[in-house]
């Protein structure tokens, strides 16, 4: 890549950032990491990230960026900042496509004029490939480093610099800290519409929609990157012969992915490391109840059956790990001692009745808004008073993203890529303020464009250190 200076980058690589972040956040981050001192940051003995004030890191843009009529950019990098409290404020910030060690082998540059902000540049994460041996199977242990490094320093050096990271084995290379931890007292990054990622139908492999894809990596990438929750929206299709191939992810009624595959990235995962994941059938929008709102319990019977036979080593049976109600669930060493790392909670009290080994329906703080200011006033509140102290379920998830207003899809009014970056830098903040002490999953769309995963082990970590 050629190199560009801060003037021409500035004028024709970024567009200014809008500085939404209105409550710092860096300082609790710096608490956290003191405490933590690096363990959770290297790689091979080498510092991922550095800052002796402040903070930077990397994000991916979700909406696309039109440049000309026949010239856009998908996955622009962003770059981030945070040096609210520090009597040294960077004059500059700069992308890198290794870590910073001096400003001769930036990419390009941009002048820092705020203490704290972003830079959406025009630069393009590109096909990468998952760092560590973690690309179709069990590699490292530890983070490591994706080609987007960021640095931020002056004329004399780079002060602050972090990369764009997977975390894939963050609870075991935490565990010293963390695992006596309760589940429902885990600082979780969860993805919304988990299996909404690209179409795989008869008709269409579309990686990209305005209204239906909510996230732009797999499964797999997903839990390399450190996801650890994921919603999935079940349907059923009769007119498949093989019972294995009637049941899909969907997108409300759209049908996206078949199920099965997934499933087995899921074991694959599990089969490779020590973490525990939760996954949630959170909804039914086709095939599972007839025309009476009853169940069908043959179509629930096979999806049951299908999980079982795919995951049944791993699952982590209700029956044997619940707790009583209102409660916030075994810890986080139970499971690992058990060898049983899958939680599997159903949307339906019918059929969990009926199947004790199923995890009951986990709370979703649901706002149900296309406005991303409505929806974060609604999360303060609903985070502020949970958990319920009347829940089955020893966690609960915020849904942080809007919904899509039926005429905002009629009229192709916006999009969820748009909306999700409105919401994520929000949210990031959000996080490690108002929602710190009480937050259990933070579900996102396109979960690259904030930093959930990287705070939400800091947080965990700062939680069991308490303990």
């Amino acid at each position: 890549m050629e190199q560009k200076n801060a003037k021409s980058a500035r004028g024709s690589v970024a567009r200014e950032p809008h500085c939404e972040m209105a409550v710092s956040w860096y300082a609790v981050l710096a608490l956290a990491a003191t405490a933590l001192g690096a363990s959770i940051l290297i790689e091979k003995n080498n510092v991922l990230e550095r800052s002796s004030c402040g903070r930077v890191w990397v994000t991916v843009h979700s909406p696309e960026i039109r440049l000309s009529n026949t010239h856009n950019i998908e996955d622009a990098i962003e770059l981030n900042w945070e040096f609210v409290g520090c009597s040294d404020v960077p004059k500059q910030i700069g992308l890198f496509d290794n870590r910073p060690t001096s400003w001769n082998n930036v990419i390009a540059t941009f002048v820092i004029n705020s203490v704290e902000g972003h830079i959406v540049t025009n630069i393009p994460l590109g096909d990468v490939s998952l760092p560590g041996g973690w690309e179709t199977g069990q590699g490292l242990r530890g983070p490591h480093c994706l080609w987007p490094w960021v640095g931020a320093g002056d004329a004399q050096g780079i002060q602050s610099y972090n990369c764009l990271k997977i975390q894939p084995t963050w609870m075991e290379d935490a565990g010293s800290k963390i695992n006596n931890l309760r589940i429902g007292d885990l600082a979780i990054a969860g993805t919304h519409n988990a299996g909404a990622w690209r179409f795989d139908t008869e008709t269409s492999n579309q990686s990209r929609d305005n209204f239906i894809l909510c996230q732009d990596r797999s499964i797999w990438a997903q839990l390399v990157h450190g996801i650890r929750y994921f919603d999935f929206r079940i349907s059923f299709y009769s007119h498949f012969e093989e019972e294995d191939d009637r049941y899909w992810l969907n997108h409300n009624l759209v049908r996206i992915r078949p199920l099965v595959p997934l499933l087995r990235e899921i074991r694959q995962f599990l089969d490779s490391t020590k973490e525990v994941v939760f996954l949630d059938a959170h909804h039914f929008p086709i095939g599972f109840y007839d025309s009476n709102g009853l169940p069908i319990r043959s179509v629930h019977t096979g999806l049951l059956r299908i999980v079982q036979r795919e995951l049944g080593p791993h699952l982590a049976l209700a029956r044997d790990f619940a707790t009583g109600v209102g409660t916030r669930g075994r810890t986080l060493q139970t499971f690992i001692n058990a060898e049983k790392r899958l939680l599997f909670s159903y949307v339906d009290n019918t059929i969990v009745s009926e199947n004790n080994w199923l995890w009951p329906i986990l709370p979703h703080l649901w706002a149900n808004t296309n406005n991303p200011t409505q929806l974060i006033q609604f999360l303060d509140n609903a985070i502020a008073n949970s958990p319920s102290p009347h829940a089955r379920s020893p966690m609960f998830s915020a849904m942080a993203q809007t919904t899509p207003h039926i005429f905002d899809i009629i009229l192709q009014r916006g999009s969820i890529r748009i909306n999700a970056d409105l919401v994520n830098r929000v949210v990031n903040t959000r996080l490690a303020t108002l929602w710190r002490s009480r937050s259990n999953i933070i579900s996102s769309d396109f979960f690259l464009g904030n930093d959930l995963v990287d705070l939400s082990i800091i947080i965990s970590v700062e939680r069991g250190s308490r303990l």
